[in-house]
């Protein structure tokens, strides 16, 4: 058995940080590592002990969970940034992700799905409930923020991409993890990955979600 993915849980609640520390640790390949109450506290824990994966509420005292998560990926990208909240609505899961999250979840979600999404958060970077990943397709549809660029910088960037970068930014926008992604492509999920991160470095994106919402709104997904 390998090292265990060490875990942050950020959440005013008391209650529910004690559950899901007793739920996490029932499991063999993440352990619990810290336990914060606010998103101040949790960016000092990230800048001393960064660990695998931070799960931050959103709503929480002296700062929020989306504004801890800027000042966490701003000074250490590699962290795994999952925000798992009550809320659902457009303006909280579009800034998570704008602030570099790779997940938006629901409390609501059962046992096994956590487990199987914070392993999707490793293998593939970015995970959304089908709840926040509905709301975020709807908010890009009725355009109702603003643009990531403009349409001229949007077509520069498009002209800098292979039509095998274009191949595989529409797959990302149609949801298919790296092992579907291989399998089309017939490449192997490591590529796929290295690719992947080649893409959103030229695009200057943070992440597989915003690369998905590049796609979709250049055309790209069609």
């Amino acid at each position: 058995m390998g090292a265990k993915t060490t875990i942050l849980l950020a959440d005013d609640h008391a209650l529910y940080r004690e559950g899901v520390r007793e739920l996490i640790a029932k499991w063999d390949d993440f352990e619990v590592v810290g336990e914060v109450q606010n998103g101040l506290e949790a960016v000092e824990f990230c800048r001393a002990n960064p660990p695998g994966i931070a799960l931050l509420d959103v709503k929480m005292p002296l700062m929020d969970g989306v504004t801890a998560c800027g000042a966490i990926h701003r000074e250490n990208p590699g962290i795994a940034i999952v925000m798992l909240s009550l809320y659902c609505d457009s303006d909280r899961v579009l800034s998570a992700i704008a602030n570099g999250a790779r997940g938006y979840l629901l409390k609501s979600i059962y046992a096994r799905e956590l487990r199987d999404r914070l392993q999707s958060v490793l293998a593939d970077g970015a995970v959304l409930s089908d709840e926040a990943a509905a709301v975020c397709f709807e908010a890009i549809r009725k355009q109702r923020f603003a643009p990531v660029m403009q349409d001229a910088d949007m077509q520069r960037k498009l002209d800098m991409l292979t039509d095998h970068e274009k191949e595989l930014l529409h797959l990302v926008a149609l949801g298919a993890s790296n092992k579907e992604i291989a399998e089309r492509l017939y490449i192997g999920e490591s590529t796929v990955k290295k690719q992947l991160n080649v893409v959103t470095t030229k695009l200057e994106l943070k992440n597989r979600v915003q690369a998905a919402t590049f796609a979709l709104r250049s055309g790209l997904a069609e």
